[in-house]
C-alpha cells in the first residue's frame, strides 16, 4: 500500500496532482538531443566542489568528520550551479552538462603526475579548464599527506616497518583506498514511500534521546550531521522547484510553462514527502540517488530491483489512465541520460581498471519473499528501454530463475541480440544460496526473505537490498602475478623490487608438486600483505571520508547510530577483487604439462623463452599456447583449475576475518584490471606476451584457446569455482549476431542460459557482435562512437576504451554456430 500522507507533523503539499503537463509532443526529439549531446561532448571537471571542499575545510576546523562531511555535501547542494536542459525529471551531478568532481580526499597523486596526459571519463575525453587546474594545484597542496591513501600508506609503515608502494606499483594488488568506492543498494523504497522527512524526523528523535556521555560520542555526532545532510537534499530538490517556476514565468509556451510548472510541484514534494504517482516517484528516486552520487561519485551505487518498488506506482497510473505505457516508456529514456551522465575521474590508473563504469546496476528478474516469481511489466519496459537507447548506463542484471515467463524471457534475447551486452545473468538460486551462507556467520543470521532480496551491484557482486552496503575494502590482488613471481624467485622482473618471498630457483624444483608449493608461498604473501594494507585502509576511510547520508539510507546505520564505513548497516560486507585467476592456473597447467609431464621442455629453456618475450621462441610461445587450458572441459585441466581457487580460497581464508570480524568471501572477477596488470607484467607460461591484457571475467577462457564447443566452454566455467563459497565470478561469452537470429536462435540463447544455470553456473553474460565489426571500429572509430560492447559486468562504448581492452575483447572466441 503506497502511503501517501504528510511526515510526523510537517504539512505536505496538498494540491493534486494536476496530471502529467510533459509536452509530449517534444519528449522523443529531446530524448535524442540529450543523448546526442552527451555522445559528442567532452566532459568537463567542474571546479565548484573543489572550492567547497577548501573553504568547508577550513571553516569548520575542529569539528568532527562527520559534521565536516555533512556539512561539505550540504555547501554543494545548497551552492553547487543548478540548470534545466530540457529534461522532465531533474538534477544534475555538477554545475554543468556532462561534468565531472574531482573528490581528492581519497589521492591527490595524479593531480602532480597526470596533469598534462589525456584524460578518459566514463563518456570518453576529459577536459580540465584552466580555473579547474589552479584549483587542483591548490588542492593538491592542502591535501597532499592527509588523503585516504597517504594515511594508510603511513599506518601500514608505522605497524609493519615495510613501505607498501612498491608491491603495488609492481602490480601484486590494486590500492582501492585510492579511490572513492563502495556502498550497494539504498533503501529507495524507504524514500518513495515514506519521504526523507519522516526519516529526519527519526533521527531527529534519535538525536534527541541520545544521551551525552562520551561512550555516545560517536552516535551524537553522526545524529547531528545526518540531519544536516537530509536537510540538504530537501533544500536541493526545492531550488530546482524554484528554477522552475523562474524559468515558466519567463516561458512563452503553454505546453513548456505547463510542463515547468509541473516540474515546480514535483520538486516541492519529493524526497521530502511520498510520491504519490510515477512522475513524482521517478523524480524522488533521481534525487536520491544523485545524491549519494554527489556525497561520493564511485563505482557500484547501484539502483537494485527499480522494477519491483518502482512497480505500484506505474500500475496506480496505468490502471487509472493517467500514463500510457508508450509514456513511461519515453520517461524511462530521460532518466537513462540522467544515468549516463554522470562520471568520474580519479586518476588515469582507475580509469584503466574500470574503463569507465560507474556502477549503476539496475536488478530485474528474481523471487520475492515466498519464493515466487517477481518479475513484472515494468521490467519488460526497462528491457525496452536499453533496446531503443543502447546505452552503457544503467546496466541491467537479470536474477533467473526457471519460474521467468516465456514472454519476459523472449525480451530478454531481445535485449542481448541487440548488442549492448544487457542484460547479464545471475543465477538466482546461486545468489541466494551463498546470501545464506555468507551472513549466517552474523550474530542475528539472516532471515530467508532477506536472502531472496537479494540484487545486483556495480559490476557482478551481489548484496541484501537495502540492508546491506560494502566497502570495497581489500586491495584487488592479481593471481598470475604469483606465477610470476615464483619464476623469478620472489623478484618483479618489470619493476626489479623483491616483492615476493624467496621460494628458490624455479630450475630446482623436481616436481610440480614442489613448484606449486612455492606458488602458494607466495599467494600467501601476497595475501598477507594485501589484507594487512586493507585493513587499514577501512580505518584511513572512516577517519578521511566517512559517508553521511549514504548511511542515512541503509538499515541498520541510523538504529546503531553507525556509519557504514564503521559496519552500521544490517549485512555489512567487504568485497576483496582477485583478478587473473584463469591466466595462473593455465600458466601452471602449461609447466605442469611441457616440464614435468611430457618434458618437452626444461625450466631452463621455458625461462629463457619467457625472459625473452618469446622474441626468436616462437616454437616454445606455440607449445605454451597449446597446451592444455580452462574452457574446453578436459577432465584433468578442470579438476586442477576448481583445486587451485580452493587453495586460493584456503589461503585469503587462513588471514583471517575482515574489519568486520567475519569470513570473507572473495569476489572473482575482472572490471578492467586484467587489461591494467597485464601492462605491469612480463611474459607468461601460458603463451600471453609482456604487456598484453590478461584473461578477462574468472571463469572465462582465455581468448582464442577454447576450442572444444560452446557445451564445453560452459560447462568449464559453471565448474570452475564454487559459486557458494566465492562471493561472485565472472563469465564472458561471445556469438556471432547471426547465432542468435530467429525463433532457433532465441531458444538456443534462452536454452544456453538454463543449461548453465543447471550446472550451477553463477554468471553469464553475452557479447552478440562480430570481431569483423570491432576491427573495423577500431579503424575508423569516428563510424563506430555508439558502439557498445559487454566488457566485464558492464558495457562500454567500444572506441572509447583502452587498446589493451579493445585487443582482449576482439580475441575473445567467437562462437558462430
Amino acid at each position: 500500500m503506497l502511503d501517501i500522507s504528510g511526515a510526523n507533523g510537517t504539512t505536505a503539499p496538498t494540491a493534486p496532482a494536476k496530471g502529467y503537463g510533459i509536452n509530449w509532443d517534444t519528449a522523443e526529439t529531446r530524448v535524442k538531443e540529450l543523448k546526442d549531446y552527451l555522445m559528442a561532448a567532452p566532459q568537463i571537471m567542474d571546479p565548484e566542489r573543489l572550492q567547497f571542499l577548501n573553504e568547508v575545510y577550513e571553516e569548520f576546523q575542529g569539528e568532527s568528520v562527520y559534521y565536516i562531511r555533512a556539512k561539505l555535501f550540504e555547501r554543494v547542494l545548497t551552492k553547487k550551479k543548478i540548470f534545466l536542459d530540457g529534461n522532465p525529471i531533474v538534477g544534475t551531478l555538477t554545475g554543468v552538462r556532462a561534468g565531472v568532481y574531482a573528490y581528492p580526499e581519497w589521492n591527490v597523486s595524479w593531480i602532480k603526475e597526470e596533469m598534462q596526459m589525456a584524460k578518459m571519463a566514463s563518456l570518453g575525453e576529459m577536459k580540465i579548464p584552466a580555473e579547474t587546474q589552479e584549483l587542483l594545484e591548490k588542492t593538491y597542496k592542502l591535501w597532499k599527506g592527509r588523503t585516504c591513501i597517504d594515511l594508510n600508506n603511513k599506518m601500514f609503515k608505522e605497524k609493519y616497518g615495510i613501505n607498501p608502494k612498491p608491491y603495488a606499483k609492481a602490480g601484486m594488488y590494486y590500492e582501492n583506498v585510492s579511490v572513492a568506492s563502495g556502498s550497494g543498494i539504498a533503501d529507495y523504497p524507504m524514500v518513495l514511500n515514506k519521504g526523507l522527512r519522516w526519516l529526519i524526523n527519526d533521527v531527529r528523535e534519535r538525536f534527541e534521546k541520545c544521551p551525552t556521555t562520551l561512550e555516545n560520542k560517536e552516535k551524537h555526532d553522526l545524529y547531528r550531521a545526518m540531519i544536516v545532510a537530509l536537510e540538504a537534499v530537501i533544500t536541493h530538490a526545492h531550488r530546482y522547484a524554484e528554477l522552475a517556476e523562474k524559468t515558466a514565468a519567463g516561458e512563452p509556451d503553454p505546453k513548456t510553462k505547463t510542463e515547468l510548472l509541473e516540474i515546480a510541484e514535483i520538486c516541492r514534494r519529493v524526497p521530502e514527502f511520498p510520491a504519490r504517482n510515477f512522475r513524482e516517484a521517478i523524480q524522488s528516486f533521481w534525487f536520491t540517488h544523485l545524491a549519494i552520487e554527489i556525497e561520493q561519485m564511485a563505482c557500484a551505487c547501484s539502483p537494485g530491483r527499480y522494477g519491483q518498488y518502482m512497480y505500484p506506482f506505474f500500475k496506480k497510473d496505468i490502471e487509472e489512465g493517467n500514463l500510457t505505457r508508450e509514456q513511461v516508456l519515453t520517461l524511462l529514456k530521460f532518466q537513462w541520460i540522467k544515468h549516463l551522465e554522470l562520471g568520474e575521474y580519479q586518476g588515469n590508473s582507475y580509469a584503466l581498471t574500470l574503463s569507465g563504469h560507474t556502477g549503476q546496476s539496475i536488478t530485474i528478474g528474481g523471487v520475492d519473499a515466498n519464493g515466487n516469481d517477481a518479475s513484472t511489466e515494468l521490467e519488460e519496459l526497462l528491457l525496452e528501454t536499453q533496446i531503443q537507447m543502447k546505452s552503457i548506463q544503467p546496466t541491467l542484471t537479470l536474477l533467473y530463475h526457471p519460474k521467468l515467463k516465456d514472454s519476459y524471457m523472449q525480451k530478454v534475447v531481445e535485449c542481448i541480440r541487440g548488442g549492448s551486452g544487457q542484460p547479464q545473468i545471475l543465477n538466482n538460486n546461486a545468489v541466494v544460496q551463498r546470501t545464506l551462507a555468507r551472513f549466517a556467520q552474523y550474530k542475528d543470521g539472516i532471515t530467508l526473505e532477506d536472502a531472496r532480496n537479494c540484487g545486483n551491484y556495480g559490476c557482478v557482486s551481489t548484496g541484501v537490498c537495502g540492508k546491506g552496503s560494502f566497502i570495497t575494502q581489500e586491495d584487488q590482488p592479481c593471481l598470475a602475478k604469483v606465477v610470476e613471481l615464483m619464476l623469478n624467485n620472489g623478484t618483479c622482473p618489470v619493476t626489479r623490487k623483491k616483492v615476493g618471498v624467496e621460494t628458490g630457483d624455479p630450475c630446482s624444483f623436481a616436481t610440480f608438486d614442489e613448484m606449486y608449493d612455492a606458488v602458494k608461498k607466495q599467494l600467501d604473501n601476497l595475501f598477507s600483505i594485501s589484507r594487512k594494507h586493507s585493513d587499514l585502509s577501512q580505518m584511513a576511510r572512516l577517519q578521511v571520508v566517512p559517508s553521511i547520508f549514504r548511511s542515512a539510507m541503509y538499515d541498520g546505520c541510523i538504529e546503531k547510530g553507525m556509519c557504514e564505513e564503521a559496519g552500521g548497516t544490517r549485512y555489512p560486507q567487504v568485497n576483496p577483487i582477485m583478478t587473473a585467476g584463469i591466466d595462473a592456473a593455465n600458466s601452471l597447467l602449461a609447466i605442469k604439462h611441457l616440464v614435468f609431464d611430457t618434458r618437452k621442455l626444461t625450466m631452463e629453456q621455458l625461462l629463457e623463452a619467457i625472459r625473452a618475450n618469446f622474441e626468436g621462441y616462437e616454437d616454445i610461445r606455440k607449445m605454451c599456447y597449446e597446451a592444455p587450458k580452462h574452457g574446453n572441459d578436459y577432465e584433468e585441466t578442470q579438476e586442477f583449475v576448481q583445486q587451485f581457487y580452493r587453495d586460493v580460497d584456503a589461503i585469503h581464508h587462513a588471514q583471517g576475518p575482515d574489519c568486520f570480524g567475519y569470513r570473507t568471501p572473495l569476489d572473482a572477477y575482472s572490471l578492467s584490471y586484467h587489461n591494467y596488470f597485464g601492462a605491469l607484467m612480463g611474459a607468461l607460461p601460458n603463451g600471453r606476451k609482456a604487456g598484453v591484457a590478461l584473461t578477462d571475467g574468472s571463469v572465462s577462457a582465455m581468448p582464442g584457446t577454447d576450442h572444444e564447443g560452446i557445451t564445453a566452454l560452459i560447462k568449464s566455467g559453471a565448474e570452475a569455482i564454487d559459486t557458494v563459497r566465492y562471493g561472485a565470478n565472472h563469465f564472458n561469452v561471445k556469438f556471432s549476431p547471426s547465432v542468435l537470429e530467429g525463433p532457433q536462435g532465441a531458444r538456443t540463447l534462452i536454452s544456453l542460459i538454463k543449461t548453465y544455470c543447471d550446472f550451477g553456473g553463477s554468471h553469464i553474460q553475452f557479447n552478440c557482435v562480430s570481431s569483423e565489426t570491432l576491427k573495423a571500429a577500431q579503424e575508423t572509430p569516428q563510424d563506430y562512437s555508439d558502439l557498445v560492447v559487454r566488457v566485464a559486468g558492464f558495457s562500454a562504448y567500444f572506441t572509447r576504451l583502452d587498446r589493451g581492452v579493445q585487443n582482449e575483447i576482439i580475441k575473445r572466441t567467437e562462437y558462430r554456430s
